[in-house]
Parts: structure tokens; C-alpha cells; sequence
């Protein structure tokens, strides 16, 4: 029998939180299908059966280390669209700290584009849930340039989407291998330049 976390107190609540780290590491390492549960517990030098106080099997331990990830990549995204900063830079804020966010969640990354994972029910409600709330945050930076006169967009939810759509179909060649922060960072520009001036030489 697991606990909910709400019930934990923080000497447990700190125990989850480090299964969880450790997992996070494996399941990066490792990938999901090859980490074990006798895994995670040797990282953590504890023994198996007390892994199962906090959590059920390991499907269950990876959907929080996705869930986790996912909270921290919405959290840093949505400090950019609340943020004083003009609609452009809070565009170009929210390009460059979503990209060097998700360089930094292997696990996050994986779920969303490598279609191994296709099939997991929660990850599937993961992954559709964090693609609307994108759409609705880009949406919110794109109506308040057009109210300030800086974006012209005859369609703002169509840009919206395809901006998200635009970003998540350049996270496989960006974080492909192992990108250096400098290659990451001259990627970044060439991005904003585009979705700021376009292809047309001016």
C-alpha cells in the first residue's frame, strides 16, 4: 500500500523526493524498459520492499519523475509569460528557456518524442496535456503583442499552435548527440531570427 503525498511528513516526503531523484538518473541512464526496481533501490542503498511504501511498481515511480519534469519545464514558462518583460522578449525568453529546460529533462524529452513510449495511457495525458497548456501560454504572449501594436498575426491560435508545433519539431536535431551549451545557444538564434524576421532577405 503506497501513500498519497499529501499524507506523507516531510522525513517521508523527502525519502519519495530522493527515490525519485535516483530513478530520474536510471531511467536518463538507462532508459525505462532496463531499469529495474533493484535498481533504484541499490542507487539508493536501501532495500527494495521499501521502495514499494512510497510507490506502487516502477511504471508508477516513472510517472512522477515525467510529472515532475513536466511541472518544473511549466513552472520556468510560465515565470516568462507573468513576467513585465514586452511581448518580444518574453517570446524570445520563452524559446530560449523552454529549449535549455528540456536539454536538462532526458526523461521528459524521450516521452515526448521517441514513439517507444506510444501506448502508456498516463504518459499519452501527460504529453496532450502539456502541448494545449504550451498552445495557451504561447496564445497569451501573441494576444498581448497584437494589443501593444508589436505582433501581427491575423490568426493568433494558428500561430500559436504552429509556434509549439514549430519548437517541438526542432527538439530532436537541437539535443541530438551531445550539443555544447555554445552550439545550443547559436541554434537558439538562428531560431528567434527566423521566427522574428523570416527567410526573406530584407
Amino acid at each position: 500500500m503506497t501513500l498519497e503525498n499529501n499524507a506523507l511528513t516531510p522525513s517521508q516526503d523527502a525519502t519519495r523526493n530522493a527515490i525519485l531523484d535516483a530513478s530520474r538518473d536510471l531511467f536518463a541512464r538507462f532508459g525505462y524498459k532496463k531499469t529495474t526496481m533493484e535498481d533504484i533501490a541499490m542507487a539508493l542503498r536501501k532495500g527494495k520492499s521499501s521502495l514499494y511504501y512510497y510507490f506502487k511498481n516502477k511504471e508508477e515511480i516513472f510517472q512522477a519523475v515525467i510529472e515532475t519534469e513536466s511541472d518544473t519545464l511549466f513552472a520556468r514558462l510560465k515565470e516568462v509569460v507573468n513576467s513585465d518583460r514586452d511581448p518580444k522578449n518574453k517570446l524570445r525568453d520563452y524559446v530560449i528557456i523552454r529549449m535549455e529546460t528540456i536539454s536538462g529533462l532526458e526523461n521528459y524529452q524521450k516521452v515526448m518524442k521517441e514513439s517507444l513510449y506510444e501506448g502508456y495511457e498516463y504518459l499519452e495525458s501527460i504529453k496532450s496535456k502539456g502541448e494545449l497548456l504550451e498552445e495557451d501560454l504561447l496564445l497569451s504572449i501573441i494576444n498581448e503583442g497584437i494589443m501593444t501594436d508589436v505582433f501581427q498575426i491575423k490568426n493568433p491560435k494558428m500561430g500559436a499552435i504552429g509556434i509549439a508545433t514549430a519548437l517541438r519539431g526542432l527538439e530532436i536535431p537541437l539535443f541530438k548527440g551531445d550539443t555544447k551549451r555554445e552550439d545550443l545557444n547559436e541554434q537558439l538564434e538562428n531560431i528567434l531570427n527566423i521566427l522574428f524576421y523570416g527567410v526573406i532577405k530584407r
